[in-house]
């Protein structure tokens, strides 16, 4: 009896430190198993609007509320039709700072942009246009400026705007499908050297921006007009800063070198030059050594003299000796 009952306590107890682990790992595994959590579905709504096949394989996606009207052209393909997708690629976008643009062919031009209700206008090639208006909103105060176009050579021609965001300008290559070939405005207001020509906004976050181009090599002058004023009531999102102008320091002359002058002597002599000298010709300058002092050389003279008396004095006394 004891022996089956000590049996049956060890087979419990054995039972239980197997049961033990399983269940520690089982609760392991519920504890430290993740939990599934849906990833947040992105957020278009910056970008929503009414979409509008406008031919050519664009969309015009039209808004207008907090950010004023906005035509948002993208490239869907020429299959598109209402209730596809349209957050595709953008070609271009349309609004109160810059409501003209030409997209494949198509010229686009947001009119009315300051009132409460404007409209998209499209511009096939033949010239027939098309209107498109966009939802109704709030009418602010019109601050831009242009298009103001302008041809500057070599089939380039340019369209200059001004607006709270500072001048602007769209450059356009002929043969190009209308596409913009660059843009400029404040914060990039030159083309790089790359280009091969030059463009560039002068004075860029100035008051009186200018356009300067010159699409031509050699003695070609450089092109140059303002943008216009701001209409009166406007006032530009940024403060006035006008470049000024590079001046380089004026090199000083270099400081003459003064001529040096020896002083002479009394006893030095002065030769005055003969033939071609004396008709202007320019000689060596005579040194220290070439001159030699007058009263010298005749002391010099004078002992010579002297020595040789002297010495010939000598020779007729050794003759009259040997006379006698």
């Amino acid at each position: 009896m004891r022996t089956a009952l000590r049996t049956s306590v060890v087979t419990v107890a054995l039972a239980g430190a197997m049961l033990v682990p399983a269940a520690g790992t089982a609760f392991a595994a519920t504890a430290t198993a993740p939990q599934s959590v849906s990833a947040p579905a992105s957020d278009n709504s910056r970008y929503e609007g009414e979409p509008v096949y406008i031919g050519e394989g664009l969309v015009a996606v039209l808004r207008n509320k907090a950010e004023g009207p906005e035509a948002w052209i993208r490239e869907v393909g020429p299959q598109w039709k209402p209730g596809d997708t349209y957050m595709v690629r953008v070609v271009t976008k349309l609004d109160r700072t810059l409501p003209h643009d030409t997209a494949k062919g198509l010229d686009l031009e947001l009119t009315k942009a300051a009132s409460a209700r404007p409209v998209l206008v499209v511009t096939a090639a033949d010239g027939r246009a098309t209107s498109y208006p966009l939802p109704a909103g709030e009418a602010s105060t019109d601050c831009r400026v242009g298009p103001v176009g302008q041809e500057i050579g070599a089939g380039m021609s340019a369209e200059l705007y001004l607006s709270e965001l500072g001048p602007k300008v769209l450059l356009f290559e002929a043969g190009d499908g209308g596409r913009d070939f660059a843009r400029l405005d404040r914060t990039h207001p030159s083309l790089p050297e790359s280009a091969g020509f030059i463009a560039r906004i002068v004075n860029p976050s100035g008051a009186r921006p200018v356009f300067e181009w010159k699409t031509q090599g050699g003695s070609d002058t450089v092109g140059r007009v303002a943008f216009p004023a701001f209409p009166q009531g406007c006032k530009p999102g940024y403060a006035f800063t006008d470049d000024k102008p590079v001046t380089k320091p004026a090199t000083p002359a270099p400081a003459a070198t003064p001529a040096t002058v020896k002083p002479q002597t009394a006893g030095q002599t002065s030769v005055v030059p003969k033939g071609p000298v004396a008709a202007g010709a320019e000689l060596p300058a005579r040194t220290a050594a070439d001159t030699v002092d007058t009263a010298t050389m005749t002391a010099g003279a004078a002992l010579v003299a002297a020595f040789g008396a002297l010495a010939a004095s000598v020779v007729l006394r050794r003759r009259h000796g040997a006379r006698d």
